[in-house]
């Protein structure tokens, strides 16, 4: 029985994590209580043309100020400014 458990218990470990969709709003908290609420992020430039670019742009903010967001976190941040200033449409 003990083998079957631990059987058991490493497929449910191996499952993908759900991805939920992001939360602009929580993602507005994040961002409005960092230190990357800045104009470089807040004013569209040529510098970011896409979503992907923005994302990148969010996670070098969070390295350069060692904010330490989660993944889903910065998704949220990056919905947030999409919607609130960049307007490119969805991922």
């Amino acid at each position: 029985m003990k083998p079957v458990l631990i059987l058991l218990t490493s497929f449910l470990l191996m499952q993908p994590a759900l991805a939920k969709d992001p939360d602009p709003a929580n993602g507005g908290r994040l961002f409005n209580a960092s230190a990357c609420n800045t104009p470089e992020l807040t004013s569209p430039s040529p510098a970011i043309a896409d979503l992907a670019q923005l994302e990148k742009a969010v996670r070098d903010c969070d390295v350069n100020h060692n904010i330490n967001w989660y993944d889903d976190e910065i998704h949220d941040v990056v919905a947030y400014l999409n919607q609130t200033y960049y307007k490119f449409g969805s991922k």
